[in-house]
């Protein structure tokens, strides 16, 4: 609690959200506090800037006490991934962070873990790869979408906090991973004013964690990714598939339950400023998102499609915006922000959209900026808006 603060301010502030503390945290102690609320039992790490002080810290608070876990000291982020799978399957609640390169390195094993439908939610802190980078980029977590990992990307540490807590509910409910992902610096490193729910607030949200009977159990052997033949791994595939398909409708569910118990509310996709008379739509991940809703305050014509669930792409609550706001579909482009660079002609983004879109006849663009860590002030946003007036297309490079 900010100690300069009157008493009466205080108790004014406390009653934005009752039963929360409010702190100044980077993005990366947010992620922190929300495995400690979320009682992770198992942290295996290994330091990767930037996301070196989540792990950092939840070490720190294990070897003071402070965190009823076990840590553990891996010599790779392969091994890290093997030793959450393994710990997974023992039935422990199991946390981990990496970035970059250490996520690349563990793209086997992620493919493991969503297949063995083991309930884990790491964090992912965005940066790309060759050239080599540590700042913000998305290409890393975005290259890893086809290994059946649910994808959430959060616009501020906040929604990090947040996102954690509403990750593990999820993936326990459907046995499916999640990775939580959050920009390298803008929001690692910068500190905002958070607020922490109490113990007691998080535990009734989220209980603790239910054993499914699938796990290992010494009285009770069984043979865990043995050789599957045709007709069981294709029954197996389609077991997964008909869980996948319901994270969309879970995600918007369980953020209208977090907000009833928590006070901010969530939901697969968030719209700002659409309607008929909308001209554009910005479609962002994370953090640049805060910086597009600054600019469009002195644009009216413009509107904000934020996507917070990534993956599986949420089509459903993407149509609902547009068929529910009355966008003209010969007026509007719809107008991607690519911070990836993934070798093929547009982005993940755009990919993705097109996607979804198929046979709705928007007008969509894709638009690569701040690959690398390279700044998106409100000027750049600026000029996407006034290119995009004029300019028809299909892929424009606005960091070259």
């Amino acid at each position: 609690m900010n100690q300069v603060l009157t008493d009466k301010k205080v108790t004014k502030i406390n009653q934005k959200y009752p039963r929360h503390t409010q702190k100044v945290l980077k993005g990366n102690y947010a992620a922190s506090e929300s495995a400690v609320l979320c009682h992770s039992t198992v942290i295996p790490a290994y330091p990767i800037t930037p996301q070196t002080s989540i792990i950092e810290e939840l070490s720190n608070r294990v070897s003071v006490n402070k965190f009823d876990a076990t840590f553990i000291n891996m010599d790779s982020e392969h091994s890290v991934f093997a030793a959450a799978m393994g710990a997974a399957m023992t039935g422990e609640r199991v946390f981990t962070a990496t970035s970059g390169q250490g996520l690349f390195y563990a793209h086997e094993v992620l493919h493991g873990i969503a297949h063995f439908r083991l309930p884990i939610v790491i964090c992912n802190v965005g940066r790309p790869s060759i050239p080599w980078n540590i700042w913000s980029d998305q290409s890393d977590s975005i290259s890893q979408r086809d290994t059946g990992w649910i994808q959430y990307y959060g616009e501020s540490s906040q929604e990090v906090l947040d996102d954690i807590i509403q990750a593990y509910k999820i993936s326990e409910e459907l046995n499916i991973p999640v990775m939580v992902v959050l920009d390298a610096f803008y929001q690692s490193h910068t500190s905002e004013n958070i607020w922490v729910p109490d113990q007691e607030l998080v535990d009734k949200f989220l209980p603790k964690k239910k054993l499914s009977g699938s796990e290992i159990d010494l009285n009770n052997p069984k043979s865990f990714g043995g050789l599957v033949p045709p007709d069981s791994y294709g029954n197996f595939n389609h077991g997964y598939w008909n869980d996948i398909i319901k994270v969309e409708d879970l995600t918007n569910k369980v953020g209208k339950e977090f907000e009833k118990h928590f006070g901010r509310g969530y939901g697969a996709v968030e719209e700002i400023n659409i309607n008929k008379d909308t001209k554009q739509i910005l479609v962002t991940l994370s953090t640049i998102t805060s910086t597009a809703r600054g600019v469009i305050k002195k644009h009216p014509e413009v509107g904000i499609l934020k996507i917070r669930l990534f993956k599986p792409f949420p089509r459903k609550s993407i149509l609902k915006v547009l068929s529910d706001s009355n966008v003209d579909k010969n007026k509007c482009k719809i107008i991607t922000f690519d911070k990836n660079f993934l070798g093929d002609s547009e982005g993940a983004l755009m990919q993705e959209l097109r996607r979804a879109l198929y046979g709705e006849n928007y007008f969509i663009q894709g638009v690569y900026v701040g690959l690398g860590g390279r700044d998106v002030p409100p000027s750049t946003v600026e000029n996407i808006i006034e290119t995009c007036k004029t300019n028809n297309d299909e892929i424009i490079w606005i960091d070259s």
